[in-house]
């Protein structure tokens, strides 16, 4: 073959082609390889890139425009579609994501912004800073060691016991201390590393009756022996008569019993009580939860308990009825052989805490037909739950479309939950069910527009970004919540755009884990959408401080379970609405907390006295922005 028509064949000509391709492909790369490349846009979340095909339903972002400027944002009526709700918006064309950074066209982070003039506080009573040296400041040297036998003389080495210290006016508190067996001697406990003070000893075991035992500390290294003798328990039977307001009685109910001994003061404080979880575990605390338990009544609603014997002992009694919840209690001291006691249910509000189903009577089942707007709609979760805080639910047996069907429903009161990438908060709806139930629900939804601003004299952070949580709860539920982040960073004020279903809600706003620490103002706040309604909440953001210092005597002895209050107004002038916020110091006298706002505050500490617009001692500090201040051992009493 000549070699011209060895250049025109088919496979020569296609090798020439591809040759062709590839150095023209080469050039335009080495053309265009200097200019920039545009940044991917990232998830408010953990700074992923977004995917467009996601269907999380991420919040419409808000900083105005397309998460590059300073600007204070535009209507969401004007530049929202609300069939684009997956942390995007268009505006004039163009479609922007969420970030979790401003930036501009070029990627590049925006320049801090200028902190501004830091407040003023309002004058007011101010005391002198008293502090302590570490070594004038008393150390936990003292013991007290407790043998623990029975009436017939019999060592028990496994006592349980509990310690409390007396606080002032706030009356006993829980030591957070555990008695360690000497191993030298059975049925011998040791409380190390006690202050000086006043204490009470006291025995939980469960099989005898309570005891207790008063117990002074004075010196430094003082250690004081004491001897618990435990009577056991006697018994009794007690017959409880339960009825409903008109003399019916319940088939079933449910039994709290609080045993006697198990008072605790540790949650009470001088101006809001405290949150303790007392579950099963807290026994190492000092409390024994009270026993809960079902069970169905005999002939005239009888329910027949054994009780310790000559100690006074609660029975608290619960029963639903057409949805209602129903409750009495009873406080017996039972002296031997049978007695009686009628106790008669009145109506009371729900108890999310309870064992009993919403009515054990009947089943039913339960055709719900779910739309959105009128029209059909893709959900991507619907389940049943008993309440709004029960973290149990039931998904349904079987969904035809938008029907959705659950079998076997107890009769009663139940909560729907749906979820859809078309709304940001679960939607919540109360349904009754009784026997075969058919509900047709429409899901409206309104926009809730959340601002964060910064306030005044707030830096940027020089580690990190200036990032907060948004927390959507639907009747108020930790359950069901949904939570969002935004961005305050290189901005002064920041907006969330949500779409949230018609009903009840709880907002909080905080500070997201491993990012510099933000104080808020409010924590939270509460509102009512209506369908089609236009709610705007704001909150403040400051560069939070974590703040320490301990509260001591003139002799440097700690003040167990002081009250301290970290607020901007002075003494006499700070609003009720700060009670929720005052926070209580440990068993060491320390008090701290990681979200004191920075700048210029008043510390308002309460030892002795119990006068909200008197503390014992109220001092000025200036905290600094995103590090921690720690003042010592604060002298707060003589």
């Amino acid at each position: 073959m000549r070699l011209a028509q060895r250049l025109n064949s088919f496979p020569v000509i296609v090798v020439a082609a591809l040759l062709l391709a590839a150095l023209f492909g080469l050039g335009v790369g080495f053309v265009t390889s200097s200019s920039s490349a545009t940044a991917l846009p990232q998830t408010a979340v953990g700074g992923n890139a977004v995917d467009p095909e996601s269907s999380f339903g991420a919040p419409l972002a808000g900083d105005g425009t397309d998460g590059t400027t300073r600007s204070t944002g535009t209507s969401i009526r004007e530049k929202v579609d609300r069939s684009n709700p997956r942390g995007t918006k268009t505006d004039n064309g163009n479609e922007t994501h969420t970030g979790p950074n401003p930036r501009d066209p070029d990627g590049e982070r925006l320049p801090p912004v200028k902190p501004g003039v830091m407040r003023t506080l309002a004058e007011g009573r101010v005391d002198e800073l008293e502090t302590l040296e570490p070594k004038e400041v008393a150390t936990p040297g003292c013991s007290i060691e407790v043998s623990v036998a029975d009436t017939r003389g019999t060592i028990l080495p496994f006592a349980l016991l509990a310690l409390d210290v007396k606080s002032g006016p706030l009356g006993w508190h829980l030591v957070p201390s555990q008695p360690q067996a000497v191993p030298e001697q059975r049925g011998l406990f040791r409380f190390a590393n006690l202050y000086p003070g006043e204490y009470r000893l006291r025995s939980l075991a469960s099989n005898y009756q309570p005891a207790e035992e008063m117990v002074r500390l004075q010196g430094a290294t003082d250690v004081e022996h004491v001897s618990l003798v435990l009577q056991p328990l006697e018994y009794a039977q007690v017959e409880f008569f339960i009825y409903f307001p008109d003399s019916t009685s319940p088939e079933e109910v449910e039994l709290s019993i609080q045993k006697p001994g198990q008072e605790d003061t540790s949650t009470g404080g001088r101006f809001h009580e405290y949150e303790v979880d007392l579950t099963a575990t807290t026994r190492a605390m000092g409390v024994i939860p009270a026993t809960r338990m079902r069970q169905r009544t005999g002939t005239g609603g009888m329910i027949r308990l054994t009780l310790p014997k000559d100690q006074q002992t609660v029975v608290a009694f619960a029963a639903n009825r057409d949805s209602q919840r129903y409750e009495g209690s009873a406080s017996v001291k039972p002296t031997g052989g049978i007695s009686q006691e009628s106790v008669t249910l009145q109506p009371t509000e729900s108890d999310n805490k309870s064992v009993l189903p919403n009515n054990p009577r009947s089943l039913g089942n339960l055709n719900v037909t779910l739309t959105l707007a009128g029209k059909e709609a893709e959900f991507t979760a619907i389940n049943l739950r008993q309440s709004v805080e029960d973290f149990q639910y039931r998904p349904p047996q079987t969904t035809d479309g938008n029907k959705y069907t659950w079998q076997n429903v107890y009769d009663g009161k139940w909560f729907l939950v749906a979820e859809s990438a078309a709304f940001h908060a679960p939607y919540v709806a109360e349904v009754d069910v009784s026997g075969e139930t058919s509900l047709a629900l429409d899901i409206r939804t309104g926009h809730l527009r959340v601002t964060a601003v910064r306030a005044s004299g707030t830096p940027d952070p020089t580690n990190g970004e200036a990032r907060y949580r948004v927390r959507l709860r639907p009747r108020g539920s930790g359950t069901i919540e949904r939570a969002y982040n935004g961005n305050l960073t290189g901005k002064q004020t920041d907006f969330i755009d949500f779409f949230v279903p018609v009903g009840d809600y709880d907002v909080r706003v905080e500070s997201p884990e491993n990012y510099p620490k933000l104080s808020v103002a409010p924590v939270a706040q509460s509102f009512a959408m209506t369908d089609d309604g236009d709610v705007k909440l704001s909150y403040t953001l400051s560069a939070a401080t974590k703040l320490i210092f301990q509260c001591v005597d003139a002799t440097g002895a700690p003040i167990q379970n002081a009250e301290f209050l970290v607020t901007f107004h002075p003494a006499g002038q700070v609003p009720e609405s700060e009670r929720e916020n005052v926070m209580k110091a440990g068993y060491n006298g320390i008090c701290e907390t990681d979200m004191a706002p920075s700048g210029p505050v008043y510390i308002m500490i309460w030892a002795e006295g119990s006068d909200w617009a008197n503390p014992d001692k109220v001092f000025q500090v200036d905290l600094p922005p995103y590090t921690e201040k720690n003042l010592g051992a604060v002298v707060v009493t003589e």
